[in-house]
């Protein structure tokens, strides 16, 4: 006969499941799904990782390119100029594309200024010149046509200057100069006083635009002598060299 005791026994035999597998899964593939789902994690934060140094990369190269190309048109609208003297629209121009006519009739301009003057237009003639000086210019030019723009209203002289010639050099950087030839003449209360002939040098340089400026043609050196002495400084000039 059968027990109680061995019809336990039977039962629990009969419950005991199959080696490998636990309520219809297989055990036995569980480490292989295991490693190859923490093996597709890994790959894809690998990826989002190389993604994301890449996006990087590419905007920091974006960035800088911009930055670059900032500076670079910084740079390049330093060398523009306002041209147009007395107009208040600003017209820009590289010192390349600046017209020789353009700087033939400002030297005009400024020849007129320095070389016809009378004792009622004097201060108005040097002040609107020295307009167009630089600074350390401006100071030096007051210092030395005081005591000639005293003689001028004192003894009430005029006086006219006709430019023979005029030769203008650039080096294609906005830098000018200019050498002219003229012949000075002198009057007081309608006699004539004389004639002078003489070299006017001058050195200009175009400038950025600046609030209150009318010309942007700068002066930054002026100077005038006799004919005579000129070519006397010339020549030791070249036995110097």
């Amino acid at each position: 006969m059968i027990g109680a005791a061995q019809k336990g026994i039977e039962a629990a035999k009969l419950k005991t499941p199959p080696v490998g597998e636990y309520e219809g899964f297989d055990l036995t593939k569980l480490p292989k799904y295991i490693c190859y789902k923490a093996a597709y994690l890994k790959t894809q934060m690998t990826l989002k990782y190389v993604l994301a140094a890449v996006v990087g990369v590419f905007a920091t190269y974006a960035m800088i390119r911009e930055y670059s190309f900032l500076k670079f048109m910084e740079r390049y609208r330093l060398k523009e100029y306002i041209l147009a003297p007395g107009v208040m629209d600003f017209t820009t121009a590289s010192p390349q594309t600046v017209s020789e006519s353009y700087v033939a009739d400002a030297v005009t301009d400024f020849l007129s200024q320095l070389g016809n003057v009378n004792p009622t237009n004097i201060d108005e003639q040097y002040e609107s010149l020295s307009r167009s000086m630089s600074p350390e210019l401006q100071i030096k030019f007051k210092m030395e046509i005081a005591d000639w723009a005293s003689q001028v209203k004192e003894n009430g002289i005029s006086q006219l200057l006709n430019v023979t010639q005029k030769e203008i050099k650039t080096d294609e950087k906005g830098n000018y100069r200019i050498t002219a030839i003229g012949r000075a003449e002198f009057y007081s209360q309608n006699n004539f006083l004389g004639h002078e002939d003489q070299v006017i040098e001058m050195q200009l340089k175009l400038v950025p635009p600046e609030s209150g400026r009318r010309w942007y043609l700068q002066i930054t050196r002026l100077g005038w002598n006799k004919v005579e002495a000129f070519r006397a400084k010339k020549s030791l000039q070249k036995t110097g060299e």
